[in-house]
């Protein structure tokens, strides 16, 4: 079964927006590895460890009478939730949101593995939904001179929007006058079939938008297909063939080679943006990057983070201005108001929302020593 991912950018925007008036916000994660997790029973008791840990976790703080029924019924809300049969289908992890006096109630099914958690909070818990945000819809194309097939969705699993053929002659063997205007028939026979595949991956531009296209086909074909392609279209066109089959490669093969393309152009994202940060930095100018918790949180308060870099798990407290218009590590009054600050478990989460909230790009980096001596966060900065 193809994987699915519902994270998006404008899922994770929209969460990163909603606060509740009182901790009535739940937050819960489950794993759903099928190495092990693979059975209806083995789920079902790891989703009963997760509710009991965040019953105890709600029945263990100090909550006022309103506030304690609302998380009580939103957390059988939230089983509900997990426990629906379909939930698991083609996914490696999931999340759902609940808080009862807001009305919310969300489930998003996850392509990557992610850990089991619960988090009771006046605000969902996003940083983990950051690491398995989709890069946007891909299109992939597999060409030969006769045919195509195009498939569309995400690198966790692509579903076939259209296939055909063209009537295009096979080769013969005459020689002479009469073999080489076939070959010119037959040459401009395939440029027309070249020219079909290109309209159609326009129309579909149009129809069901796509960010990243790949093309699959022949070594001989690759320069004659680049050549028919719209400029639109062009421009969104992951430089590096597949190698596929149109007859043989069904979607399950197709998804699997997407991904490992995309999986290295992102790996070369993050390779560019740790370069930028290194030369930035190296200028010594504050106002082209910043490292450490205090100068991003600072920035981002500011607004002028164009993205944010920072290593997987880091989790620090700090403070927060009861209208959310500055957070820092420490302190007591905020310095744009003077009201008094109020704690905040992570800090670190605050300042993903922010990003997430100004259209910043947010990267999660994974087994990397590079951010390690800058305090685990950094960010480029806008102006």
């Amino acid at each position: 079964m193809p994987m699915v991912n519902e994270v998006s950018e404008e899922l994770i925007r929209t969460l990163a927006g909603i606060r509740a008036p009182q901790e009535s916000v739940l937050s819960i994660y489950l794993d759903l590895d099928p190495a092990r997790f693979p059975t209806p029973p083995t789920r079902q008791s790891e989703i009963d460890s997760l509710i009991d840990a965040a019953h105890r976790d709600i029945e263990g703080r100090e909550h006022s009478h309103e506030e304690l029924m609302a998380l009580r019924a939103g957390l059988q809300r939230a089983r509900e939730l997990l426990e629906d049969p379909e939930l698991p289908q083609g996914a490696r992890s999931a999340a759902v949101f609940v808080c009862e006096p807001l009305a919310l109630e969300q489930s998003v099914r996850i392509a990557r593995p992610l850990s089991s958690q619960a988090i009771v909070s006046d605000e969902p818990f996003i940083a983990p939904l950051l690491e398995g945000i989709e890069p946007g819809r891909v299109c992939v194309a597999v060409v030969d001179e006769r045919s195509a097939r195009i498939l569309w969705g995400s690198a966790a699993g692509l579903r076939e929007a259209v296939s055909f053929g063209d009537d295009v002659p096979g080769h013969q063997k005459q020689g002479g006058w009469a073999q080489a205007r076939y070959q010119r028939s037959m040459v401009k026979d395939v440029d027309d079939h070249l020219r079909h595949v290109a309209r159609v991956l326009q129309d579909l531009l149009k129809v069901a938008h796509y960010e990243r296209l790949l093309i699959g086909c022949t070594e001989q074909l690759w320069p004659r297909v680049l050549d028919k392609l719209h400029p639109y279209v062009r421009e969104r066109l992951i430089d590096e063939r597949l190698s596929l089959d149109t007859s043989a490669d069904g979607p399950t093969e197709v998804s699997h080679a997407a991904a490992v393309i995309l999986e290295e152009e992102h790996r070369a994202h993050e390779e560019e943006l740790l370069a930028e940060l290194r030369a930035r930095i190296g200028k010594g100018d504050g106002q082209l990057a910043v490292a450490g918790l205090d100068a991003v949180l600072e920035a981002l308060v500011e607004r002028r983070v164009q993205a944010l870099l920072y290593d997987e798990g880091l989790h620090e407290p700090g403070v927060m201005c009861p209208r959310g218009d500055w957070m820092g590590s420490s302190g007591e009054r905020c310095p744009l108001d003077g009201e008094a600050l109020q704690p905040r478990q992570d800090i670190v989460e605050e300042g993903l929302r922010a990003a997430v909230a100004q259209s910043a790009e947010v990267v999660t980096l994974h087994d990397r020593p590079e951010l390690g001596p800058l305090g685990g966060i950094a960010a480029t900065l806008r102006f």
